[in-house]
């Protein structure tokens, strides 16, 4: 998981210090991070690392970060993901607001500044408790899914792939002489420790 640093960000685009203000700012940002993002390697994502007590303000959030967002789900072949750190609630309550006006169906990670997670944005009660059961399974497959949750195969691997194609969670694949098995991972973004 590559890291950014936004209060850098914020400092090369003249804004004030824990202020992410304004749409044109917003426009600035979203071209140096959809550069940073473009150099992501499949299977990986981009981190932003927010200050203490910043606030991102609407105009900022829709340039900028929902901007990112909509550009992922149209690219729904890259397997990297864009994971929000140290937002404040203010800051949460503007990104959802942006996402409720449009109507979109946009979700992020978000991680707290003590690890918490949580998923904000639009996303379907169903596939936010598989987003939580695969958080704590860290891995699953539709065969594992479907068994867990006494669903149909192609039910699971379904909700999964949806989860996937908003670059919630990640994937990779064997393949297997029944053809290929996706395995599906929810994203890590602190180093694991040695055993």
């Amino acid at each position: 998981m590559e890291t950014y640093d936004m209060a850098c960000l914020g400092a090369e685009l003249g804004l004030p210090k824990q202020l992410f203000l304004t749409a044109e700012k917003g426009e600035q940002a979203y071209r140096l991070l959809r550069n940073r993002l473009e150099q992501v390697t499949d299977g990986q994502g981009l981190l932003l690392t927010f200050p203490e007590s910043q606030l991102v303000d609407a105009s900022f959030a829709d340039k900028a970060i929902i901007r990112l967002g909509e550009e992922l789900l149209r690219h729904q072949s890259r397997n990297v993901a864009l994971i929000l750190h140290g937002l404040t609630e203010d800051s949460i309550k503007n990104i959802e607001a942006v996402i409720s006006f449009r109507r979109l169906k946009l979700a992020f990670l978000t991680v707290g500044l003590a690890g918490t997670w949580q998923c904000i944005g639009q996303l379907d009660p169903t596939l936010k408790e598989l987003l939580y059961l695969l958080a704590e399974h860290q891995q699953l497959t539709a065969p594992q899914l479907a068994e867990l949750l006494k669903l149909e195969v192609n039910t699971a691997s379904t909700r999964l792939k949806r989860l996937y194609d908003r670059h919630l969670i990640w994937r990779d694949c064997e393949s297997l002489n029944k053809g290929i098995q996706y395995h599906y991972h929810f994203w890590q973004w602190v180093e694991e420790p040695a055993t």
